[in-house]
């Protein structure tokens, strides 16, 4: 007897979690303020009971009367310290698995709030854009970077277009972005290829490593250059890039973008003359060049 009565607990233990979870992940929160409080009646030790709690709290205030408000750049850095600290961890405490959709949600909901925070790089992290990446809404972050004068020449929204162009629309529309953002800013560029966890990117990034060796100090603006290199057929996507002037990385990119097309004509002699300048603007370039060929 003693043996079902446990099987009974642990049973009931499992259902009133479950409730609680449900009504959670449904943002329903009469139903996860009863579910509390018959876990708490049941099991008042029970663990899943405070991280709830916050979450619950969360809700409330997002769905109270000031939930559709546009928030100012400090309250939006302020939600976003608390959405991705204590209130991530509560809801991996609590819905598990589940928490990853849970999150994308609040995501998308700070986001709305910050519609109205026009671009400053002294509150970048109160910009809907990198708010909307979080909630894995790539459309609405893209959407949120192109209305940013001149994004394209600002290393924060560079990056943010690239990343939302690499994971909704796929790796051949926003190597163009990805480039330009390696030319602008090189390392800040290298992390978000690191972030990306592209399994082709990421095979292209160790061997740029091993040939260029940027951990010595090698700069990260001279993969576009060796990307072409190592894949020829990106010349293609990558056609729409737009390379800065007079800096060696991109003309390094040019020149091999010049090769390839001499090439499919057979134009020998000015093959010649573009492979000697390669070698001249870089000699590991050269060097990979070369064992492709």
């Amino acid at each position: 007897m003693q043996q079902q009565l446990d099987i009974f607990a642990d049973s009931r233990d499992v259902a009133l979690r479950n409730d609680l979870v449900q009504a959670l992940l449904d943002a329903d929160v009469s139903g996860a303020l009863r579910a509390a409080a018959a876990l708490q009646a049941a099991f008042p030790g029970d663990a899943v009971l405070a991280p709830a709690t916050r979450l619950i709290e969360h809700l409330q205030v997002a769905q109270g009367p000031g939930a559709a408000q546009r928030l100012q750049a400090a309250a939006v850095a302020d939600a976003r310290s608390r959405l991705d600290g204590p209130l991530t961890a509560a809801a991996r405490a609590v819905l598990g698995d589940e928490s990853a959709p849970w999150l994308a949600g609040r995501w998308r909901a700070l986001a709305q709030q910050a519609a109205g925070i026009a671009w400053h790089p002294a509150h970048a992290d109160a910009h809907a854009a990198g708010l909307y990446l979080r909630a894995q809404a790539w459309t609405l972050a893209a959407d949120a970077v192109a209305g940013t004068a001149s994004w394209r020449r600002i290393p924060q929204p560079l990056l943010w277009m690239a990343e939302a162009r690499w994971r909704g629309a796929g790796a051949d529309a926003a190597w163009p972005l990805l480039a330009e953002a390696l030319w602008l800013a090189p390392a800040r560029a290298a992390d978000l290829v690191q972030a990306l966890a592209d399994p082709t990117l990421s095979r292209l990034a160790a061997r740029f490593e091993e040939c260029f060796e940027p951990a010595k100090g090698a700069d990260w603006a001279w993969l576009p250059a060796f990307a072409l290199v190592e894949r020829p057929l990106l010349a293609g996507p990558l056609a729409t890039a737009e390379p800065p002037a007079d800096e060696a990385p991109a003309e390094a990119f040019k020149t091999v973008a010049a090769l390839l097309r001499l090439e499919r004509q057979g134009r020998h002699h000015e093959i010649v003359a573009q492979r000697a300048r390669l070698k001249a603007l870089s000699g590991p370039l050269m060097k990979a060049y070369m064992a492709t060929r």
